[in-house]
């Protein structure tokens, strides 16, 4: 987040645009998070929204989801996506260690996701004393996108909603103890739902079918989905695979 609402919701809108996908898909490659279409060891911590399977709120939104989604990997052909499990959906409010880094942060210290669970916790209860809003995470859907290694469902924040994730962002990052356990801030924020991640990308690969594909879905989406998806609640995660987001019961959390 750069910090102007208007400046980074239009970021967004540019990248779901179809007369953008012609260059997004120059740029896709294999996902190294899968491997003969399995989820591959891939370890780490998140900060997100109810995996879907444990968000009954939003079962509607998400049920048309995971059909829309189904359609979409049949459409693209066996093997190009590889589609996330649909219990899985959920939008990522800030990334926070993973792999490799993860896996060297633990091994110089063996405390270390005790510690990181509880700073997580602390910020957490300094932020609830910041937003005291009754109101939801909001959220307008703007259409599909295409990552180098995925293809999402790109999500536009309120006003409001915007302003409460970036202040989450700036005490996650901006915390002395998060930096001192080696973690940072590696991208700016796009709210987005994966949908799947690129398997084997073939050498015959036809990109001009694959945009147009992607086209005709976006349109698809942009009629019949809901246009709100509406969220109240966020919290720590563990993932093992960018599949399978754990977490224990007296993990932080932050709801209204």
């Amino acid at each position: 987040m750069a910090g102007n609402y208007q400046t980074d919701v239009n970021r967004v809108v540019q990248m779901t645009l179809p007369t953008n996908y012609e260059q997004q898909i120059k740029n896709i490659q294999s996902s190294p998070k899968f491997q003969d279409q399995k989820p591959v060891d891939f370890p780490g911590y998140t900060i997100i929204t109810p995996p879907s399977g444990d968000d009954p709120n939003n079962s509607d939104f998400y049920e048309y989801l995971g059909e829309f989604q189904t359609e979409l990997v049949e459409a693209m052909g066996a093997g190009l996506l590889i589609p996330v499990p649909k219990k899985s959906f959920h939008v990522t409010f800030a990334d926070l260690i993973w792999d490799n880094l993860y896996e060297d942060a633990l091994t110089q210290n063996p405390d270390f996701d005790n510690l990181l669970i509880q700073e997580i916790d602390s910020i957490f209860k300094d932020y609830k004393t910041v937003d005291n809003s009754a109101l939801p995470f909001d959220f307008e859907v703007l259409g599909l996108s295409i990552f180098p290694r995925a293809l999402v469902i790109c999500l536009s924040p309120t006003e409001n909603c915007y302003q409460r994730i970036l202040k989450l962002r700036q005490l996650i990052y901006q915390d002395e103890q998060i930096i001192d356990l080696g973690i940072e801030q590696h991208y700016e924020f796009v709210a987005h739902i994966t949908l799947g991640y690129f398997g084997k990308v073939e050498d015959n690969f036809d990109p001009e079918k694959l945009q147009e594909i992607i086209t005709k879905f976006n349109f698809q989406w942009l009629e019949n989905a809901p246009p709100k998806l509406s969220l109240n609640r966020f919290e720590l995660r563990r993932f093992n695979n960018m599949t399978n987001y754990l977490r224990e019961d007296d993990w932080a959390v932050f709801e209204v």
